[in-house]
């Protein structure tokens, strides 16, 4: 399905007037010289394509010319009209001769019955002895040293050489006549009768694949293959199809507007029909950074509206949500391309679960809530060369279909908790809250859906009491115990100031694993800091002390601690730290605002 829909993408891209795409047997490549010839096939200069200036130079402009295949082995490789100076010029201590002996047989091969003027001078100028007689030392040295491809213009034409209709035409008719001896059978993408593609097209854009490019669909090993049938023609794709779903797949690589790229995966997305509006709409779902770069900055204003639109549960309004969208994720593995996911709904349902998401991962004094910033949480020191692929899979599943986070998910950032404390900077324990948060009420949630009777309706009031913001009536173990973790953390600070290491520091993963091992010491260390803190401020001191008293009444049971916390305990405990932990601030910040206003008071009425 995946090569169907990345063919009917190319062929309504041929057919747009607006995309310049290539057609069969045409490529873009990047050229980094022009090489001028005259009729008589005598080069004339060469001449840099550069774009740019100062740091920003780039020795190379892309241009559509005849199709490139990838370069492997030992053996000769020519290219038809862009090539290197190797082949062109034979600009190689080694093989020299030999690659410029290939090019000039693959020219004579296509062009050999051509009688336009361009064609001509092209075999002339492979078979002068001084076709680089004209060149200056230090342009031959950066033709040899340099590397780029290079593509030939005829003295006095405006276009370069390989546009010129006759040699287009006598391109094309050579690619045709070296398809009819391959093998032919029936397509398994079209349906239709005709030559089987030995190779699948090299996939150029994906980070960490090969620059040379990588095969989405190959067969290199005998155990892959079957019925006798070698390399590619196992997949039984025409060539026609193969072109064009690895064209469609490096336009939607190379296009900013149409790819995201999460950790090693890089994401593509693609519509059923001419959609810019709802493009960006999808591409805000994906990465709402990405939104920064548009240019139209009325249309991102209305993407944005239309995202809190999905957040509050609210319809699409001014976009067609009847739009199929496709989503696919790839991965580099060598010379080959993996597909992680790929998933395909209509617009109006991809939204109304991306809704869902931005609801279970809403926490309080959390802004970033894109899933690649959010992922970033379970990668070592927040690399995304670290993320997980497997993560990165289940979660674009779960946000795009409804379906439960992966597990790994919710252990991995349990797992960075314990490890790093969340030091790294300050958004790091809410973004993590955020995805415990997420995972714990979407389990919950499904649960309740796949329940039946009063456990189920039980278990959907208990997801439900998971909310944005700190919840007093909240009994959850765990969740009581983190809060409880909280108080105690800022009531240290408050009597000691910045000390080497908090109890966060030092007790928080025991805390949320074993509470009976630490925190009878810790509340011990508490009636300490709140004696020091009463000395010179005994209203915070009440205020810790109070809240101290009511989380504690919550604690029942034979033991107030338990020996261990189970791994959803431990999410809630956590949830309920960070939650505590923001409430405290606020009533901080505002009774200092208070006394503030308070004091003013004062001020103005001694001045009366």
């Amino acid at each position: 399905m995946i090569l169907q829909e990345l063919n009917r993408y190319y062929e309504r891209l041929l057919a747009d007037p607006e995309r310049d795409v290539p057609a069969r047997h045409w490529s873009v490549e990047k050229a980094a010289w022009e090489l001028k010839l005259s009729r008589d096939g005598r080069l004339l200069g060469a001449y840099q394509l550069t774009t740019g200036t100062g740091k920003e130079l780039r020795r190379f402009v892309s241009l559509r010319v005849p199709e490139h295949t990838t370069r492997c082995g030992t053996g000769m490789l020519p290219f038809f009209l862009c090539d290197n100076a190797a082949y062109l010029l034979g600009y190689d201590e080694k093989r020299g001769p030999e690659k410029l002996a290939s090019a000039h047989a693959l020219h004579e091969a296509v062009l050999g019955e051509c009688d336009d003027e361009g064609a001509q001078a092209v075999l002339r100028f492979f078979e002068r002895e001084d076709r680089d007689a004209d060149l200056d030392e230090g342009v031959r040295s950066d033709l040899a040293e340099g590397g780029g491809f290079a593509v030939f213009r005829l003295d006095g034409d405006r276009g370069r050489l390989h546009e010129r209709p006759a040699v287009a035409a006598s391109w094309a008719s050579y690619c045709d006549g070296q398809a009819a001896g391959e093998v032919v059978g029936q397509c398994a993408v079209t349906g239709e009768e005709g030559p089987l593609a030995r190779l699948f097209p090299q996939v150029t854009g994906v980070p960490g694949a090969q620059s040379a490019g990588a095969s989405l669909v190959s067969f290199n090993l005998q155990s892959f293959e079957s019925y006798g049938k070698s390399q590619a023609y196992n997949a039984s794709v025409s060539e026609a199809a193969a072109f064009n779903a690895g064209s469609a797949l490096r336009q939607l690589c190379a296009d900013r507007e149409h790819r995201v790229r999460i950790g090693e995966t890089t994401v593509v997305f693609w519509a059923d029909r001419p959609a810019p509006a709802e493009d960006l709409v999808m591409l805000g779902m994906l990465d709402p950074d990405e939104l920064d770069r548009a240019e139209d900055q009325n249309a991102v204003q209305e993407v944005r509206a239309a995202l809190e639109s999905m957040e509050r549960g609210l319809p699409l309004t001014g976009v067609d949500t009847e739009t199929r969208y496709f989503v696919l994720g790839l991965a580099p593995n060598a010379a080959r391309l993996a597909v992680r996911f790929f998933e395909t709904s209509t617009l109006g349902r991809m939204a109304e679960n991306y809704g869902a998401y931005l609801r279970d991962v809403r926490m309080a004094d959390v802004r970033a809530r894109s899933l690649r910033t959010l992922l970033l949480q379970t990668a070592p020191m927040g690399s995304a060369d670290q993320l997980p692929s497997t993560l990165v899979n289940g979660c674009m599943e779960a946000m795009f279909t409804g379906r439960a986070f992966p597990q790994a998910l919710y252990y991995a950032v349990l797992s960075r908790m314990r490890s790093d404390h969340a030091r790294r900077n300050s958004w790091d324990m809410g973004q993590r809250a955020a995805l415990l948060k997420a995972c714990l009420v979407r389990r919950a949630r499904l649960g309740a859906e796949n329940s039946n009777g009063e456990d189920g309706a039980a278990r959907a009031d208990d997801e439900r009491s998971l909310d944005v913001d700190l919840d007093k009536k909240r009994a959850n173990r765990g969740y009581v115990l983190g809060r409880l973790f909280a108080v105690m953390e800022h009531a240290q600070r408050s009597a000691l100031g910045e000390v080497n290491a908090t109890i966060r520091d030092r007790y928080i993963g025991a805390a949320s694993t074993t509470p009976a091992r630490v925190f009878p010491h810790l509340l011990h260390n508490t009636q300490n800091h709140l004696s020091k803190l009463r000395k010179f401020n005994p209203g915070l001191c009440v205020k810790f002390e109070k809240a101290n008293d009511e989380i504690m009444a919550m604690l029942d049971g034979p033991a107030l601690f338990p020996k261990t916390l189970d791994a959803e305990d431990q999410g809630e405990f956590f949830v309920g730290y960070y939650q505590q932990r923001v409430d405290l601030w606020k009533k901080h910040d505002d009774e200092a605002d208070a006394a503030a206003d308070a004091e003013d008071a004062n001020d103005e009425t001694e001045t009366n």
